[in-house]
């Protein structure tokens, strides 16, 4: 049976099925789940609780005698199962533990992200049958907003709307940060509601920029966003050349990209082919739709431009000509003054 995160816990209360399995990627709220997971067992009675590291080289018929053996101190057990891989021994051994469960024992499995191809296979069918399937999707972009109001309200705080805006910018997506920072402000809240100075004088910049959240904003056509990680890239001194070398990297296999399509082949078979995964995919879709030929190679010479200017071969400002690099990867549409350079 398949449940939305925000079900588990009123589906925990009349749990029937041997095996509950939490599936994701985001570290906070998979703790969260398993927590309460593990809150709901011992409520019930599993007073016993095992928890089993699968590791490389385990011994899943170690699974199946935990299964059976039986305690000496508690009459229902939780295990508590985190293999590393949920490979094809994980999935049999789990096979065979369901075709006998133990009736006073329950199973917790936490993996990764169980992707919709996996999700299709016979073997998810069969396992899903007999367990709780609960996917821990992350909070998106647009979202963490309203995820920071809720986590505030649940403690019995509001907050002033400059001051959600700067804290979603500091946290940057990082729900853990995010979470630690919540439980800061509300050490230190005067009164019911948060307002910007509090927020400013207790929130850390947990802000974590890479160039691959560069190339992202920038196959995704944010460009607000692009710049943004730029500015921060800059301040925390990564090389420009380096920047410039993911850049070209993505401009060059976007190009192949579209030869593929225009042999007739769909964007999903091609980021498929490309071994592309999570979100992107879909980004890496959304730039095969903006770009072409032309606009590419117009990256790749303003690229070439960016390299000179680093090189000191033109006499221009290194940053600014990465930037409007940026602008016209995120926008292929720019106005061509932009793009008329010698």
């Amino acid at each position: 049976m398949q449940i939305k995160s925000e079900q588990l816990s009123q589906r925990l209360k009349q749990l029937s099925l041997p095996l509950v399995w939490i599936s994701g990627d985001e570290p906070l709220l998979m703790q969260e789940a398993g927590d309460l997971v593990r809150r709901s067992a011992r409520e019930q009675g599993y007073s016993e609780r095992e928890v089993i590291e699968a590791g490389p080289g385990y011994d899943w018929n170690d699974l199946l005698q935990s299964n059976n053996s039986l305690s000496l101190f508690a009459e229902r057990k939780l295990i508590d199962l985190r293999p590393a891989k949920f490979d094809e021994a994980a999935r049999t051994a789990l096979q065979r533990y369901l075709a006998d469960p133990n009736p006073d024992n329950l199973l917790l499995l936490t993996t990764g992200k169980v992707d919709k191809q996996a999700q299709s296979s016979k073997w998810f069918a069969a396992l899903e049958q007999q367990a709780l399937f609960c996917a821990i999707w992350p909070v998106k972009e647009q979202e963490l907003p309203q995820w920071i109001e809720q986590r505030l309200r649940r403690l019995g705080l509001g907050i002033e709307s400059a001051a959600l805006a700067l804290l979603v910018e500091r946290v940057e997506g990082n729900l853990l940060a995010a979470n630690q920072e919540i439980e800061k402000l509300r050490i230190v809240a005067q009164g019911d509601s948060l307002d910007l100075a509090t927020v400013l004088e207790s929130v850390a910049d947990s802000s974590r920029f890479t160039v691959f959240t560069l190339v992202d904003a920038c196959l995704g056509g944010n460009s607000e966003r692009a710049l943004k990680v730029l500015g921060h890239l800059r301040a925390e001194g990564d090389e420009p050349l380096a920047l410039l070398g993911m850049l070209t990297r993505e401009l060059r296999q976007l190009s192949a990209m579209l030869v593929d399509r225009d042999q007739g082949r769909s964007p999903r078979d091609i980021v498929q082919s490309y071994r592309l995964w999570g979100a992107r995919v879909q980004l890496t879709e959304h730039a095969l739709q903006v770009h072409s030929q032309r606009s590419l190679q117009q990256l790749l010479e303003r690229a070439r431009v960016v390299d000179q200017t680093v090189k000191g071969l033109l006499q221009r400002q290194v940053w600014d000509e990465l930037a409007t690099l940026v602008l016209q990867f995120c926008n292929p549409r720019l106005p061509t003054p932009l793009l008329a350079f010698t």
